[in-house]
């Protein structure tokens, strides 16, 4: 009864249906104006980032977004945000690699081996700190294309302005058994300020015999210190002889206000595979003397020439890539995860032709396996492959990853092809992703039509030293995917036709050349290329089909998964909204409702006027 009574009070506040339909529509208003100033309050908090310490990280960040948005770096904070991706910074050029963190030790190349996983127990990594810092900021940025990882700090001092420390951290890839970090301060205050610099160096087993030398900087400028260290590491398959040459490490400086200054820490690595412990002591010498020789020589290179000299060899080896079109599906394979397992997998392998002082016989062998790739790539395209594009969030996630790569390519017929070093590596994955295979003077795409239904290019596949191809797939408005091929560059004619080869061959060109996709029965390639026209002519006769017919269009629910998510098409935010406001009304109607039929008023107070009253 109370509740009747509390309802009957409710009622007189609301006793006619007019007011009724005046709170109605007040209900919307203001649940329509709250949504408004409700979301632009949330894009406010979210967007803006408060703080001199957020300003001044994203200040630095800010220069670096047009590689991320090109898939050719991935930013990671500390702690990571919610939407970035975990990818462990790392640098290699396989010979030396390691993980970017200050506790990260160096790792070599145990013999046999794929990856870099013997440990070497002496840490490089040099950390930046200040003796009165209150709190920091910082995030880490792996810039694919350039094989460098940078990481950018913030620190605040108690009550006082903001210090930047910038490291650039890489294994060289032209001075293989070199590994860098470059640190940059910069003082934003006018008062100065003591940095402090701490390096774990050697920690842990076995020791290594350690001893300080004074170096001679060429030209009269200077002297600096480098410790000197060597010792062997035990791995499963044998001892290895270690030599380490690194640059000393100052306790602290003093960094003036409104002054950047810069640093140089350079550690030389060599080592050598022992066939007993008893040949240690010679090659001790052998790999001390060498790791001194070439500290010096880096430490009189300009530290910028030295660096490029770097980014250059990485910018080469990225001549040959993979583009695919960004996809929205529920964990599909994207350009950025592609990018990073790239990088990860070439930091395990060596590159011949960019490395100074290789024999010429090595190059020689990487120029002439690099020119004929036969049999190469034999399997399924990797990029339906999920043991290939697992976690790359640690090391033994990278080495994992990495292994299981290197062992697929070589057993799939491009073991040739990997002699070439990280050149034929990134040729071979390249490769790997659509099928493509080098056959009896010919290249194929053996990718099937049903698995089509993405944009892709494949940049400068190498058909020769002398020539390069690229190979694009795009998906039309009638969901039908087209070929695309052009040449890159040449040393004489080429020729493609279609699945089956009943057209006549098309002379390739630097302009694209469209052909359909196509489907035969028996399933066969769907483009062939050779230089040799008659070749072409006689695929004809060699590939025996019972039909070709162009491939069907794509269901419309597979391209809509990939470009929105779903299989329903994209729905923009304001549809979404009005579907809200739908079914709210609904919900407020069915309530007025069943409000007017349950507290409505007595039949005679508003009947209805018949012509029989009057």
């Amino acid at each position: 009864m109370e509740i009747m009574e509390f309802f009957k009070i409710i009622k007189r506040y609301f006793d006619t249906h007019h007011t009724i339909r005046k709170l109605f529509t007040f209900t919307i208003l203001i649940f329509f104006l709250l949504w408004i100033f409700g979301f632009r309050f949330y894009s406010q908090v979210h967007v803006e980032s408060p703080g001199e310490l957020n300003t001044c990280l994203e200040r630095n960040l800010y220069k670096l977004q047009g590689e991320k948005e090109n898939l050719d770096s991935n930013i990671l904070h500390v702690p990571p945000l919610d939407d970035e991706m975990a990818y462990m910074p790392y640098v290699g050029n396989g010979y030396i690699g390691t993980s970017v963190s200050d506790e990260s030790v160096l790792k070599i190349k145990p013999r046999p081996g794929r990856v870099l996983n013997a440990v070497i127990p002496f840490r490089p990594m040099v950390s930046v700190t200040l003796a009165d810092e209150s709190s920091r900021k910082e995030a880490t940025v792996s810039q694919f294309r350039k094989g460098t990882v940078q990481k950018f700090s913030c620190i605040e001092r108690t009550q006082k302005d903001v210090v930047e420390a910038v490291s650039m951290y890489y294994a060289h890839r032209t001075y293989p058994s070199v590994f860098e970090q470059d640190v940059t301060i910069r003082n934003t205050g006018s008062e100065n300020v003591i940095v402090q610099f701490d390096q774990l160096g050697y920690n842990g087993d076995p020791p290594f015999k350690m001893e300080v030398k004074k170096f001679e900087l060429p030209g009269g400028k200077g002297d600096y210190q480098a410790v000197v260290a060597s010792g062997v590491i035990e791995t499963e398959r044998g001892s290895i002889a270690v030599a380490i040459a690194s640059k000393k490490v100052p306790n602290a400086v003093e960094v003036k206000g409104n002054k950047f200054v810069s640093f140089r820490f350079v550690s030389v690595i060599n080592y050598s595979y022992l066939t007993s412990k008893k040949e240690f002591e010679n090659v001790r010498a052998v790999l001390t003397d060498k790791s001194e020789q070439e500290l010096q020589k880096v430490m009189s290179l300009d530290v910028r020439t030295f660096y490029e000299l770097h980014e250059k060899a990485w910018n080469e080896l990225w001549t040959t890539g993979f583009y695919i079109s960004t996809s929205r599906a529920v964990n599909a394979l994207n350009g950025d995860k592609i990018n990073a397992t790239m990088y990860n997998v070439l930091s395990q392998v060596r590159a011949p032709l960019f490395e100074v002082n290789v024999p010429l016989a090595q190059i020689s062998e990487a120029h002439s396996v690099l020119s004929y790739a036969e049999g190469c790539y034999g399997g399924h395209h990797t990029l339906q492959a999920p043991n290939l594009w697992s976690s790359l969030e640690s090391e033994t996630n990278i080495f994992t990853v990495s292994n299981l790569w290197l062992i697929t390519l070589e057993k799939l017929g491009c073991h040739r092809l990997l002699r070439g070093g990280a050149s034929g590596v990134i040729q071979a994955m390249v490769l790997s992703f659509g099928a493509f295979k080098f056959s009896n003077h010919h290249l194929e795409f053996n990718t099937e039509p049903k698995d089509l239904h993405r944009d892709y290019l494949f940049r400068r596949i190498g058909y020769g030293n002398a020539t390069h191809v690229n190979i694009s797939v795009s998906v039309g408005e009638d969901n039908k995917a087209v070929l695309s091929a052009a040449l890159d560059r040449s040393d004489r004619d080429y020729f493609a036709c279609d699945a089956g080869c009943l057209d006549a061959p098309v002379e390739l060109a630097p302009t694209k050349k469209q052909f359909p996709v196509k489907l035969t029965d028996p399933v066969t390639s769907i483009l062939y290329i050779t230089s040799d026209r008659k070749h072409v002519e006689e695929l004809r006769l060699s590939i025996h089909v019972k039909e070709v017919f162009e491939a069907p269009a794509h269901e419309t629910h597979v391209i809509s998964m990939h470009k929105h998510g779903s299989g329903y098409g994209a729905m923009s935010t304001m549809f979404w909204v009005g579907l809200s406001l739908l079914i709210i009304l609904f919900h407020l109607f069915l309530f007025h409702l069943v409000y007017t039929e349950y507290f409505s008023p007595s039949p005679d107070k508003y009947r209805t006027r018949k012509v029989s009253d009057f």
